[in-house]
């Protein structure tokens, strides 16, 4: 299935909680660029917030994205940014492969978007022809396992919790990753794993956490207790990642 990329950025700009969850996500995301070297840094995908907007300390940083308001919102926010040494590629990561594999990237950064790609392997080959053997890539995807979705299977609102729910269907992913399975086509595509979790606790579906949001049952402080709550319940965050180099 193709995706219908006009749809997905509509869908996905009125998605509720997501700008929370996009908030952490990136919290995530700093941190683990804190202990690897980014100088030369590729996002494949920016969404409607690039990572440059909250980072800075990459020398060079090129942004491959082919959805239009994506891409024009990042060359729009790019004129802001506080590192402005910034490269925006409106295409398909396969589209772009000659001119990426030239750069010698440090770190790649593919951030809930594998779920939706209908072509896995094509895309997890691509990223492996682009990267060099000290190239690191980070790879986030919603959690199969996370509380919500096995509350949910307990609930009896869905038999599995690899079951695709309607939200699932609604943004067009393909498939739900636990850890085990992003582990698995990693390694089976040609990588190895150097790091990997689970991250931004959340007990509820995005619908029913914007919902305690608006009525101030559930508060900032919260939310932000909420994250760090992952710790004591490892493996149950909303999202799971690796951090891989090509094996």
């Amino acid at each position: 299935m193709n995706r219908d990329l006009q749809d997905y950025q509509e869908q996905y700009a009125n998605q509720p909680y997501e700008k929370y969850q996009v908030a952490f996500r990136k919290r995530k995301i700093k941190e683990l660029l804190a202990k690897y070297d980014h100088k030369k840094l590729l996002e494949v995908g920016c969404g409607l917030e690039s990572i440059f907007l909250d980072l800075n300390s990459y020398e060079h940083l090129t942004v491959v994205e082919p959805a239009e308001m994506f891409y024009e919102k990042a060359l729009e926010d790019a004129k802001t940014a506080k590192n402005k040494n910034i490269n925006a590629i409106k295409a398909l990561l396969e589209e772009a492969e000659i001119e990426l594999k030239k750069e010698n990237f440090n770190f790649i950064l593919v951030s809930s978007l594998l779920h939706e790609i209908p072509n896995q392997q094509a895309f997890l080959k691509t990223l492996h022809n682009i990267s060099s053997k000290d190239t690191v890539i980070h790879i986030n995807v919603p959690n199969a396992k996370s509380f919500h979705r096995l509350l949910a299977v307990e609930m009896g609102l869905i038999k599995s919790e690899f079951e695709m729910s309607a939200s699932n269907i609604q943004f067009q992913q393909q498939r739900v990753f636990d850890l085990a399975a992003l582990t698995s086509i990693a390694e089976t595509n040609g990588f190895q794993v150097v790091e990997s979790g689970s991250y931004s606790f959340k007990p509820f579906t995005h619908s029913q956490m914007q919902n305690m949001i608006n009525i101030s049952a559930i508060t900032e402080q919260m939310l932000d207790g909420f994250y760090k709550m992952e710790r004591y319940l490892p493996g149950l965050g909303s999202e799971v990642f690796v951090n891989i180099k090509k094996r």
